[in-house]
């Protein structure tokens, strides 16, 4: 059971950071200059932390390990 729930909170968490990404890419593209930057930087870092964190728990949960 455990591992399911893992497998299923990943998933919801890669699901959101795409449908969040995907809304809030406009928001970025408008910036401008140095703020379009820092937000672009500040945005793939968030970006790519939740998918590795989504893919974690999915791979945790799929592989069963509980130490």
């Amino acid at each position: 059971m455990r591992n399911i729930l893992l497998m299923a909170a990943g998933a919801v968490v890669i699901v959101l950071t795409i449908l969040v990404m995907f809304f809030w890419h406009q928001w970025l593209v408008d910036q401008t200059g140095g703020s379009r930057f820092a937000f672009g930087l500040a945005g793939r870092a968030v970006e790519a932390g939740a998918l590795y964190g989504g893919t974690w728990l999915c791979v945790r949960g799929w592989n069963g390990r509980t130490a």
